[in-house]
C-alpha cells in the first residue's frame, strides 16, 4: 500500500498546469507586441521624415526615433531567450522579426544625415497680425556659400506646414527687415535695400504672387 501511494503521480492544483504552460506563450505574445510595434514607429517614421520639409515640426523625429529603435531593440534582443527562444533554431524568429523591425531605420538614418545638416536652426524674425504665421529666416548650404532664405511657417500643432518665401540669388547677409504687411502679403527689405512683395495662399500654403524688386 505504501508503494503504491508513493508511485502515485500527484495532481496538480486545478488549472495550474495549463497556467505553466500558458506563461512562455503570453510572454511571446507581448513579446512579438512589442516588436510590432517597434516595426510601426519604424515605418511611420520613414515617411513622416520625408515630409519634414512640407511638416516642418516633423523635423524633431529623428531626435528621439533613432534612440528609442535602437534601445527597444536591443531590449527585445536580450529578453529574447526569456520568451523560450533558446535554441539556435528558435532564434531564426526573433531575429528575422527584429531584421525587419531595424530595416527602416537604416533610410531614416540616411535621410537624417542629409536633412539634419542641410539647414540652420530658423530665427523668428516676423509674426502676423492675427499670430496665425511666423517669417523665419535659416541657412541653407549652398557648396561654396551660405545663402540666408525666408519662409512662412503656420503656428499650429504637428502638422503645420511651411514654404519658401525668398532666397537671394547672391551670397549675401539676411534681409534687412523682414514683416507682414497685410492678412496674405510678406515684405522682404534685402541687405541692399530692396523690397520683395510675396503674396501667398493661406489655404495651400504657397506663394502666390511674388513681386521682384525693379532695381
Amino acid at each position: 500500500m505504501a508503494k503504491q501511494t508513493t508511485d502515485e503521480t500527484i495532481p496538480a492544483p486545478n488549472g495550474q498546469g495549463h497556467a505553466t504552460e500558458r506563461v512562455p506563450w503570453l510572454r511571446r505574445i507581448v513579446w512579438l507586441l512589442a516588436v510590432a510595434a517597434l516595426l510601426t514607429t519604424d515605418l511611420a517614421a520613414v515617411p513622416a521624415i520625408y515630409q519634414s520639409d512640407r511638416f516642418y515640426r516633423f523635423q524633431e523625429i529623428p531626435g528621439w526615433a533613432l534612440p528609442v529603435c535602437w534601445i527597444t531593440t536591443a531590449a527585445l534582443l536580450v529578453l529574447a531567450p526569456r520568451m523560450g527562444w533558446r535554441r539556435i533554431r528558435d532564434w531564426l524568429v526573433p531575429a528575422a522579426v527584429l531584421a525587419l523591425a531595424v530595416l527602416p531605420v537604416l533610410p531614416l538614418m540616411m535621410i537624417w544625415a542629409i536633412l539634419g545638416s542641410s539647414d540652420s536652426k530658423p530665427v523668428v524674425v516676423a509674426v502676423s497680425s492675427d499670430g496665425r504665421y511666423d517669417a523665419v529666416t535659416h541657412d541653407l548650404d549652398a557648396m561654396i556659400d551660405t545663402l540666408c532664405a525666408v519662409r512662412l511657417r503656420e503656428r499650429g500643432g504637428l502638422f503645420s506646414r511651411q514654404t519658401d518665401v525668398w532666397t537671394p540669388r547672391e551670397s549675401e547677409p539676411c534681409p534687412k527687415h523682414v514683416s507682414f504687411t497685410g492678412k496674405d502679403t510678406i515684405s522682404v527689405i534685402d541687405a541692399r535695400g530692396r523690397e520683395l512683395t510675396a503674396h501667398f495662399d493661406a489655404d495651400r500654403m504657397e506663394v502666390a504672387q511674388l513681386v521682384q524688386p525693379t532695381s
